[in-house]
C-alpha cells in the first residue's frame, strides 16, 4: 500500500546507514553561534523505528537548507498578524527557546520529569506561546515552529545527560500531526528516540481535530518505547471517547478546572479515574498553585502533580537524582494470537446460533440504536464480511455513527479507499478468515459494545453471534484491530526488543 504522506509522522523504522549523526555543536544543520565544533558522535546504535527520508548530513557542517526543504507544502495559513517578517525570522533560524516546570513525585517529594514550554525570543512581542503560535499559523508554519521546539526541548535535555528515568513531556500540537519533520531537525530527534524517556502529549484539541494522526502518533511512540500523556480532554467529546482506544500512560487533569469548574467536570474525571483503574494510567494534576490544590490533587490518586507551588518553569538543573518512583510507562501487551471469536467467548460473551444474516442485521440494529445516540459518542471499528451488507435501516445507523464518532477504524475486501482524516481502513487480502466474519465494536469511557458474527455454515448461510458489553473485551478487540491495520499499512514495528 502507498505511503499516506500526510499522517506520516517520526518514528518509522528506517535503515541505521541511512540516518543523520547528531552532533550537539550542531543545531539541525546550523552552526550554533554558542559553540565550538566538535567531533562527530560514535555510529548510532542499532535502528528504533523512525520515519523513511533523504539522509542529512552529519557532524559540524553549516549546511544550509532552502525554503521549499524547510517549510512543509500543506500546511494552511489560518488568521491574520503584523508580525510576519519576525515570525518567519524565528522559524527560518530556529530562534525558539525552552522553559521547563519540574514535575515531582508528592510522595517522595522527588522530581521525575520535566514539562518542556516553548517560548519566543527576549524582548519580542512574540515571547509569549500563544501570540507565537498565532503568528505560526497566520503565515501556514505552526506546525514546524512545533517541531522546532521539541528539537529544541531534546537538544537541551539530551546535554544535560539526566539519569535514565527521568521523563520529559513534550507537547504534540495538532498542526504538526500532518506535517512532517523538517529534515534538518531529524538528527536530535533520532539522538531524543534512542536515549531520552519521553511521553508524547496529546491534547483534546488534536483527537478533534486530527483523530486518525492521533492513534497513528500513538501507535508509532509505543513502537519506539515512548510513553503518551492525554490532557485537555475535559471539554473535548473526541477525548473521552478516545481515551480507553489510546489507554495512555499518563492522564492530566487540571487543578484549576477541578476547582472552578466542576459543574463541567464529571465526566472528565469520571473518565480519568476510570481508565487509572483498567490500564494503570497514571494521573498527572496540573496547575498546582498552592497547599489546597496540593491536597486536592492527592485525594484524588494524584500523586504527581505540577505547578508554581512545586517549582517554575525555568533552565534544566545540571542534574537531579534518580527517582525512586518514576513515571510508570504501559508495557506492550503480548502478541495476541487468540481470534476474535476466540477472545469473545472467553470473556463470556452472550453467543447465539443457527441465525440467517438478516437476522444477524436486525439485531445490530437494535443494539447499535442507543450506541449512535449516546452523549459521548464512541470509537468504533466495523468488519462487513465479503458478499454480504446492510439492511436499509442498518445503513441510516452506519451513517449516524460516522457522522457523530471521533474514529472510526474499518477492515474489508475493499474499504482502503474510503479513509480520510478520522477514518483509518485497510483491505484485508482474498482468503483471509476474517472475510467471514464481521462486527461492530464500539467503545467510550462510559459505554461499550461487542457485536461479533461469524459464517457457521456457508451453504446454508447460517450465521452465529457474540454480544458483549464488556468494555474490556472491547478494548482487546480494538487492540487487535489496531495491530492488524498496522500490518495492513505495512506499518509500526511492535513489541521491538530492547536495545
Amino acid at each position: 500500500m502507498a505511503e499516506d504522506r500526510s499522517t506520516r509522522w517520526i518514528l518509522w523504522e528506517r535503515p541505521e546507514e541511512d540516518r543523520p549523526g547528531f552532533n550537539p555543536g550542531t543545531l539541525w544543520g546550523k552552526k550554533r553561534s554558542d559553540q565550538q565544533d566538535a567531533p562527530a558522535p560514535p555510529a548510532p546504535v542499532p535502528p528504533a523505528p523512525v520515519p523513511p527520508a533523504p539522509a542529512a548530513h552529519a557532524g559540524t557542517s553549516s549546511t544550509t537548507l532552502s525554503t521549499s526543504q524547510l517549510r512543509p507544502s500543506h500546511e494552511q495559513p489560518v488568521g491574520i498578524t503584523q508580525h510576519t517578517d519576525l515570525i518567519t525570522r524565528i522559524i527560518e533560524n530556529r530562534l525558539v527557546e525552552v522553559e521547563f516546570q519540574p514535575v515531582l513525585d508528592v510522595v517522595h517529594n522527588q522530581v521525575v520529569g520535566f514539562e518542556a514550554l516553548s517560548r519566543g525570543p527576549r524582548d519580542t512581542p512574540l515571547r509569549a506561546p500563544d501570540r507565537l503560535f498565532a503568528a505560526a499559523r497566520a503565515v501556514g508554519r505552526a506546525g514546524e515552529l512545533d517541531w522546532i521546539c521539541r528539537a529544541e526541548a531534546f537538544r537541551q535535555m539530551l546535554a544535560r545527560k539526566m539519569p535514565g528515568a527521568v521523563s520529559l513531556f513534550v507537547n504534540v500540537a495538532a498542526d504538526s500531526l500532518i506535517v512532517e519533520c523538517p529534515e534538518d531537525l531529524l538528527p536530535v530527534v533520532w539522538e531524543a528516540t534512542r536515549q531520552l524517556r519521553v511521553l508524547v502529549e496529546l491534547s483534546g484539541e488534536a483527537m478533534d481535530r486530527h483523530p486518525r494522526q492521533v492513534l497513528e502518533t500513538v501507535r508509532r511512540a509505543r513502537a519506539a518505547r515512548w510513553g503518551v500523556s492525554i490532557g485537555d480532554i475535559e471539554f473535548s467529546p473526541a477525548g473521552l471517547a478516545m481515551l480507553p482506544v489510546l489507554e495512555p500512560d499518563v492522564v492530566k487533569l487540571d487543578h484549576y478546572l477541578l476547582t472552578n469548574g466542576r459543574a463541567y467536570m464529571g465526566q472528565a474525571l469520571a473518565a480519568a479515574l476510570s481508565e487509572a483503574q483498567h490500564s494503570r494510567a497514571t494521573l498527572l494534576v496540573e496547575n498546582v498553585e498552592d497547599q489546597s490544590g496540593h491536597l486536592m490533587g492527592r485525594s484524588l490518586g494524584g500523586n504527581y502533580q505540577r505547578g508554581y507551588f512545586h517549582g517554575r518553569p525555568g533552565e534544566l538543573p545540571d542534574t537531579v537524582p534518580q527517582p525512586r518512583a518514576p513515571i510508570r510507562l504501559r508495557e506492550a501487551p503480548p502478541e495476541q494470537e487468540s481470534s476474535y471469536w476466540d477472545l469473545a467467548v472467553e470473556a463470556g460473551a452472550h453467543v447465539s446460533s443457527g441465525l440467517s444474516w438478516e437476522e444477524i442485521n436486525t439485531l445490530t440494529l437494535t443494539l447499535a440504536g442507543p450506541i449512535a445516540q449516546a452523549p459521548v459518542p464512541p470509537v468504533i471499528g466495523f468488519l462487513l464480511p465479503d458478499g454480504h451488507g446492510w439492511n436499509a435501516e442498518l445503513a441510516v445507523i452506519y451513517r449516524v455513527l460516522l457522522a457523530r464518532c471521533p474514529l472510526v477504524l474499518v477492515l474489508g475486501s475493499d474499504v482502503a479507499q474510503h479513509g480520510n482524516w478520522r477514518v483509518r481502513g485497510a483491505n484485508l487480502p482474498g482468503g483471509h478468515p476474517l472475510l467471514s466474519h464481521g462486527f461492530l465494536i464500539a467503545l467510550s469511557s462510559s459505554s461499550a459494545l461487542v457485536v461479533l458474527s461469524r459464517q457457521q455454515d456457508a451453504a446454508k448461510d447460517l450465521w452465529e453471534v457474540a454480544i458483549s458489553e464488556s468494555s474490556e473485551l472491547a478494548r482487546q478487540l480494538l487492540r487487535h484491530s489496531t495491530d492488524l491495520l498496522d500490518v495492513l499499512e505495512g506499518g509500526v514495528r511492535h513489541n521491538a526488543e530492547a536495545e
